[in-house]
């Protein structure tokens, strides 16, 4: 099963899942896949593994998905972004993706990579995130007439996901309706720290006729500095209270006051009608793992199927 009918119910309970992103040195490797293991024995029903602006980080993020399809029976979905890229590039990585057995890709625009001044446009680029759903699927009908027509009978269908931004304004919503009418099959949130935020960002999107589902995204950690960070990339806050709590040397004292706020946000999140939880994880596990002890939600087997996908071509 790809995830889009897993977001649309077909799990039965709220779905878990878990964001990476890939190292870049040896020891950082060797690091992550501890950490990999650590959260995947939680049996997570996928995670996705972001891939640097313009590409930047498209090396690492291939064999961070290489891992997880090839030692693990979790579906892994690989972030694509399109800004810097050409079209022709787009769908040669895209099918570098399917010929690898994944099936789950998050379409993002991307941002231009910081601190390149003369940065531009591909001048044959894709410049928006609904053109970049489209194409994906241009690269998967073009890969399988290629191959005579002939779908594996152990591939399953392309399923698209994209961002939705739950402070957004009505340009926002528009952009997330052109997403669902190319094609998307489903929305990951950027971070939100408010219940009630996302529940009104659910409201104001069905009321302009956004039907996909919408999976909130919770930052779980306990470090005050990249809550910060997350503040100045993104423009949103971490709630005063919460920074207060962790303003402290003592780790145990920052880990209770980090493990109580994430789940107080995700129970009222899954009480809001949220089809799951897209937790950002910043590559540790404690936070993640402290956070579904005290959900204990409900929890099946992944499926096996992923596990056998090929992925001889991302290694």
């Amino acid at each position: 099963m790809t995830l889009a009918p897993l977001l649309a119910g077909g799990a039965g309970r709220p779905t878990i899942s878990f964001e990476l992103f890939p190292a870049r040195s040896e020891a950082g490797r060797d690091f992550l896949c501890h950490k990999v293991s650590e959260l995947v024995a939680t049996r997570p029903d996928f995670v996705s593994v972001t891939f640097g602006a313009a590409g930047g980080t498209r090396a690492p993020s291939r064999e961070l998905l290489a891992h997880v399809l090839s030692t693990t029976a979790v579906p892994a979905m690989a972030h694509l972004t399109c800004v810097g890229l050409s079209r022709r590039e787009v769908v040669d990585l895209a099918c570098e993706f399917y010929d690898a057995g994944v099936r789950d890709v998050l379409a993002l625009r991307g941002d231009p990579p910081t601190g390149v001044g003369d940065w531009a446009p591909h001048p044959d680029g894709v410049g928006r995130a609904c053109d970049l759903v489209q194409l994906l699927q241009v690269a998967d009908r073009r890969r399988l007439a290629l191959r005579g027509g002939a779908r594996p009978v152990d591939e399953g269908p392309l399923s698209l996901a994209v961002a939705a931004f739950p402070r957004g304004g009505d340009g926002d919503l528009a952009a997330l309706r052109a997403k669902q009418d190319a094609g998307a099959h489903f929305a990951i949130c950027q971070v939100t720290f408010s219940a009630d935020e996302y529940a009104g960002f659910v409201h104001r999107a069905r009321a302009a006729g956004v039907t996909i589902p919408l999976l909130p995204g919770i930052a779980v950690t306990d470090d005050p500095h990249r809550l910060n960070r997350i503040g100045e990339l993104t423009g949103v806050r971490a709630p005063e209270p919460l920074l207060a709590a962790l303003d402290t040397d003592d780790a145990a004292t920052r880990r209770r006051a980090a493990g109580a706020f994430s789940s107080g946000l995700a129970a009222g999140l899954l009480d809001a009608g949220a089809p799951g939880l897209h937790l950002y994880t910043f590559n540790a596990a404690t936070p993640a793992l402290d956070l579904l002890d005290h959900l204990a939600l409900p929890r099946t087997p992944a499926h096996d199927q992923h596990r056998d996908a090929a992925v001889g071509g991302l290694r």
